[in-house]
Parts: structure tokens; sequence; C-alpha cells
């Protein structure tokens, strides 16, 4: 059962849900809706109303409304709620704000102080020598940073953030189709990949420019990506590095795994992001061990209660180059393909 807790009040039994939250975003999402029969009351919900949002007793999110919508005619009356974790507001703001000699930890810290947003620094951070936003959302400059040091930084069940590693934990659940899994759908997004990845930078402190390069050698027409590399990430890495997690990243999330669950939970808990699972498809000759980068908890009439699990491997969500198959022979272990790719450093393109 989905409920919602605020002010001393508890409301369950919502007929449609959908709570979702993903490692790449800073806030979760909340959708919920009822109809019942009668004219009905108001919620007593407004903007700065604080909510809990709880599945089988365990909160799952503590969000703000976005959107109340009410809906009422002559015999029955509606309500339909989305919503956002806390989080929320270093997405829709627009801020300003320049910072010097700190480490990573703690500008997120600071920023999400400012935003009164709950965070936990839950992994050891480098210094960055220099951080600055001009008018511009906090999260984008707070998840390049993150990433540029290999960090991950998501909504937790509190409407706060954690930035911390990828998990490296054993899986909490097998999940086999057929089973556990109703449905799957294996995706190959190739658009996220370039044939190019140049990463342009500048060093303040000798004057000079910097710049890194790398192939992706699967790619075999000219689609080149360039990046500036502001101060956001100045002091996590040199450019050629950072150019080379680019794509490796990118070549490791160009291929998930979208998985349709039974329920909400499995033996410890509720499904959440920065987990791993252990996937075995035999009809596709799956069988290895993912980490769960989005989640979604779903109820409609018609499949009832479900979780949509996106999982991919590790290496993406750290840009470390290892070599990443889905598939092993049946009853074999699973054994990775070698990734066919030339890797080619340069400190110019020409």
């Amino acid at each position: 059962m989905v409920e919602i807790r605020f002010n001393g009040q508890r409301y369950a039994y919502w007929q449609n849900v959908h709570v979702s939250a993903s490692v790449d975003d800073l806030a979760a999402s909340v959708s919920l809706a009822v109809t019942r029969p009668g004219t009905g009351e108001r919620l007593g919900v407004d903007a700065n109303t604080v909510i809990e949002v709880l599945i089988a007793d365990i909160v799952v999110a503590t969000i703000r409304p976005d959107v109340i919508n009410r809906h009422i005619d002559a015999n029955s009356h509606g309500i339909a709620i989305e919503a956002r974790s806390l989080g929320r507001e270093l997405i829709d703001c627009q801020y300003s704000k320049t910072l010097s000699g700190l480490k990573l930890g703690e500008i997120v810290k600071q920023l999400c102080s400012t935003f009164k947003v709950p965070v936990k620094i839950d992994a050891d951070t480098a210094v960055v020598p220099d951080f600055a936003m001009q008018c511009e959302s906090p999260s984008n400059a707070l998840i390049n940073a993150a990433r540029a040091a290999n960090l991950l930084l998501y909504p937790t069940p509190d409407g706060g953030l954690l930035l911390t590693k990828p998990t490296e934990a054993a899986p909490v659940a097998t999940l086999v189709y057929g089973e556990q899994v109703e449905s799957f759908s294996v995706v190959d997004e190739y658009k996220l990949r370039f044939s190019d990845y140049l990463v342009k930078g500048y060093d303040y402190a000798t004057d000079k420019a910097l710049k890194g390069a790398v192939k992706d050698g699967g790619i075999g027409y000219f689609r080149p990506l360039h990046i500036l590399a502001d101060k956001t990430g100045q002091g996590l890495g040199g450019c050629d590095r950072r150019a080379t997690l680019e794509r490796n990243r990118r070549l490791a999330r160009a291929h998930r795994i979208d998985l349709d669950v039974y329920g909400w939970t499995h033996a410890n808990g509720v499904w959440d992001i920065n987990t791993q699972v252990r996937v075995i498809i035999p009809g596709e000759d799956i069988d290895g061990v993912y980490l769960i980068g989005e989640r979604a908890f779903t109820l409609d009439d018609q499949r009832g209660s479900m979780t949509r699990l996106t999982v991919m491997k590790r290496e993406a969500f750290i840009g470390e180059e290892k070599p990443a198959s889905s598939k092993a022979k049946k009853g074999a272990k699973h054994k990775a393909k070698k990734a066919e790719e030339k890797i080619i450093y340069a400190t110019d393109l020409g």
C-alpha cells in the first residue's frame, strides 16, 4: 500500500502511483491520483507542505507539491498530485556562487545548506581550486563536478542528497525472467556515443590552454563531442582523463536493460537506486551483476503493483574502461567481450 503523511494526516489507497528516482537526477518524482464517488474535500496541502511518501510503511520519498489538480463532476471527485523531493530547488532555481579551495564535499554541503536540502557525504573528495556558477542551475554544476570525481549525487528518501561512490556491495537479489521479472527490454542507445571526444580547459595558474582527446573506435563516422571543462571540475583530473572517462561512461551506458519486476520489495526491503542485482534472462543468455541506475514504483488497475528497474554495468557510472558484455554462454561463467577500440591521447586535434 502507498500512503502519504503530512501535518499529522495520512492518506492511502491511491489508485495510480508513480514514484521514481535516478542516480542522474537530484530529485525524486512522485505522481499520485485517485477518483472517488461524491464531492470530496480539499487535501489540505499548500506550496510549503512537506509530504512523506510511504510504501509498506517505509518512507521512499519526501516531497513538496509541484501541481495539485482537483476534478469534480456530478458523480465523483478526483485529485492528482505531481511532486518532487526537496532537491528540486537545486534544479529549478538559477543561482550564482563562487567558491575557492574547498573539497567537493564541502561545496555540496554549502549549496545544499543554502537551499535547506539535507545532504550526506559518504566519500573522500578532492579539492576543487575554483568553483563558479553564474545565474545557472546548481544541479548542473554539482552533477558535473560529481561525475568528474567519479562519484554519484542522488536523492534519498528523506528528501535530501547523498554523495557517494557507485556501490560495490553484493547483489541484494537475483531477478530471473519468468519468475520475478514479468518483462524486459534490452536497449542499445547508440546516440549516446561519439567518434571523437575533446575536452578543453584552461590553467589559470600557468596561463595555458589545455586539451585532452580520445576516440571511440566503434563509431566509424565523424560524430564529435567537444566539452568545455569549466571551473567546476578543475583539480578533479586532467583533460585527457576526463575525455577518457566521458567516452568510457557513454560506451557503457549505451547498453542497458529495463526490467518490469513484480511488487515493490525484495527480501531485504524496497528496491533502491545504487544497489546491485543479479539478472538472469535465459533467452538472451544474460547472467550478470548490474547496478540499478533508475527505479520507478508503479500502481494501476491493469498490472497492479510493479517496479521498473533500469540496470547497467557498474562501469557505466564510474567511467572505468572494462570489457562490458551482457551475455554469457549457458552453464558457463559470465565472460565479457573485449572492446574493439583504439584509444588515442593527444594534446590537440589536427
